[in-house]
């Protein structure tokens, strides 16, 4: 007779959202420095040694947090599966594509935003933020190129545009600082979505 292990398995995916759950509040009130493995494993009520093995300690807890924000789940299924991800694989035209896209970015923003915005603000000044920062950035941009050659193999591509030298652009205009100035300048998130939707599309796009 086969072990079912279902239970088990049940059981570590719950304590291992128990802990996401404390480590996003806690870093959220507390910033990453006041955030401790013990407060965390208290509020989750599991062992430090439980989120030691599980996550390698409070760099690897940050790093879950956020990838369990930036598609809303702990799920293992990768962003570029995720029906809002769909969207902008399956546009049929050009401005289809950088709708949806912008509007794929406007949704990652919401989600992560509260907790960049707490992070980016100390990585001058502590090198685990500094690195987690690097890492982000390069995902960003590794992200980046994979939708600048799709749209260059459906033929969308500006023809005066490398295909490295688009996902650069790419990359830039959809970075965090445009997206906060003018979200501090009082622009909703539509006004914002479609300003980046029309600078996508005469940047990037026949």
């Amino acid at each position: 007779m086969a072990y079912d292990n279902s239970a088990r398995t049940a059981a570590a995916r719950a304590t291992r959202a128990r802990v996401l759950s404390a480590a996003r509040v806690s870093f959220l009130e507390h910033g990453f420095a006041g955030t401790t493995i013990r407060l965390v494993a208290e509020e989750a009520e599991v062992s430090q040694e439980t989120i030691y093995k599980t996550f390698g300690g409070k760099a690897g807890l940050l790093k879950a947090v956020y990838d369990t924000a930036l598609v809303a789940d702990d799920e293992e299924v990768p962003l570029a599966q995720r029906p809002e991800a769909l969207a902008v694989f399956n546009a049929t035209g050009p401005v289809e594509a950088v709708t949806a896209y912008a509007k794929l970015a406007q949704v990652i923003s919401e989600r992560v935003d509260p907790l960049l915005r707490v992070f980016l603000g100390s990585s001058d000044t502590d090198a685990t933020l500094a690195s987690f920062a690097r890492t982000i950035s390069e995902e960003r941009r590794m992200g980046s190129a994979i939708w600048v050659r799709h749209w260059h193999a459906a033929g969308w591509l500006r023809e005066d545009l490398e295909v490295e030298k688009a996902a650069d652009i790419l990359w830039a205009l959809n970075s965090n600082e445009p997206r906060w100035l003018l979200q501090d300048q009082g622009w909703t998130p539509d006004e914002f979505t479609a300003w980046l939707a029309d600078t996508f599309r005469h940047a990037l796009l026949r």
